[in-house]
């Protein structure tokens, strides 16, 4: 059965569709490349006024104690060294999947428990921390792949794509019993580190390499620690309604 739609909806329809044929004409005949069409079509939102529609701001969904546990006992029991690294530097950095993949050998500083990140989101560099008990791990696989440009390389000496590694989480979560993906241990990361590190915004926004420190304030509601839970159960204990 076809849905009818109204017919407001379709005359703005076509209204639309003939704006964006008239604006395609005006591109191509004044030649305009990107950043010409860029600052244009910027002008045109400011003269216009014109103000993109609000996005609802959702919780990032973590796992428990309980699973975030369990999901890496499975990992380890699967005895791939290389899955058992690549999955915990997930979490230890926070970095997003891309950002894994292209990590290369030379961009670790073991020293220091730091990493590089090239070119990440919105075309930013930064530097990543992993915990000191982590870089002897590090450094022994590197040492048993020494000929590797990339930290963690395929069969075809290739890096990762993000596909296989998004593959290789799924395949973890369902044995696990969970819902995640590598996504997931970024948020995993940036809510233990609001819950416990005591690092400002700022400081944290310079490690998970977040535009706006604002992004970083949805974190705050998913780390309530026990301590505050009970105080909150305390105080509305007292109120004896």
């Amino acid at each position: 059965m076809t849905e009818n739609r109204p017919n407001g909806a379709s005359q703005n329809g076509k209204a639309k569709s003939n704006i964006v044929s008239q604006v395609v004409r005006i591109i191509r005949k004044a030649g305009l490349d990107y950043e010409d069409w860029r600052y244009v079509a910027k002008r045109v939102r400011q003269e216009c006024e014109l103000r993109p529609a609000k996005r609802k701001q959702k919780l990032p969904k973590v796992l428990n104690a309980d699973d975030f546990r369990r999901f890496y006992k499975i990992v380890d029991r699967a005895d791939n060294v290389e899955h058992s690294l690549m999955l915990r530097l997930l979490f230890y950095t926070g970095v997003r999947v891309s950002e894994l993949c292209s990590m290369e050998v030379a961009d670790l500083d073991l020293e220091n428990c730091k990493i590089r990140i090239n070119d990440g989101k919105g075309s930013k560099d930064r530097y990543v921390l992993f915990g000191k008990s982590f870089a002897t791990a590090l450094r022994t696989h590197i040492a048993a792949h020494s000929e590797n440009r990339w930290l963690f390389q395929s069969r075809r000496n290739t890096k990762y794509s993000t596909r296989r590694i998004q593959q290789i989480v799924k395949e973890y979560a369902e044995e696990t019993g969970v819902k995640a993906t590598p996504h997931t241990f970024r948020h995993q990361a940036i809510t233990w580190l609001t819950r416990h590190s005591g690092m400002a915004d700022a400081e944290l926004q310079l490690i998970t390499g977040h535009s706006r420190r604002e992004t970083l304030a949805v974190y705050q509601h998913i780390a309530l620690d026990g301590e505050l839970e009970e105080r909150y159960q305390k105080a509305m204990r007292d109120v004896e309604l």
